[in-house]
């Protein structure tokens, strides 16, 4: 188990090694979100799972290089990855929004949320850039934005 301090400074060399990773990855779920609001359908469904599969088998493969993870972390995200491919071909899983405004604005919060609150969480705690998880390529940020789109 990682201590604070030596997970912040992972964190760090991490961050600072894969710029500009955290904003294409962020640009990309932001227009897919916005697709998913505005013109929802199965490309757009096959955009998204490409999108979590990539990001899961970055948070895998990628993540665990700079001292994350045991091997159970890699196989679980690697599995994630795994699952939105043949979803892509299998088509089991529909991404879609409520119906009603009220419910559709909601999870749009939920969503926003990974993208901006979780960092504004970590900067109240008192942590910044680049010793911060950010959405795209640190697991826990996604996971939360693969949730709320799951259960949207």
């Amino acid at each position: 188990m990682l201590n604070s301090e030596i997970l912040q400074n992972n964190l760090e060399v991490y961050n600072n090694s894969i710029f500009p990773m955290q904003i294409i990855m962020l640009a990309v779920a932001i227009v897919l979100t916005y697709f998913l609001f505005s013109k929802p359908g199965s490309m757009v469904n096959k955009l998204i799972k490409a999108y979590l599969a990539f990001v899961f088998a970055w948070a895998g493969l990628i993540f665990p290089i700079y001292g994350f993870s045991k091997i159970i972390f890699t196989i679980y995200h690697l599995v994630l990855a795994s699952l939105f491919i043949i979803d892509i071909f299998r088509v089991k899983i529909e991404f879609k929004l409520p119906e009603t405004n009220g419910k559709k604005y909601f999870v749009l919060f939920l969503i926003i949320s990974a993208f901006v609150l979780y960092p504004l969480i970590e900067y109240i705690a008192g942590h910044s850039y680049p010793r911060i998880p950010l959405f795209g390529v640190a697991p826990c940020p996604t996971i939360i934005f693969s949730l709320e789109l799951l259960i949207g």
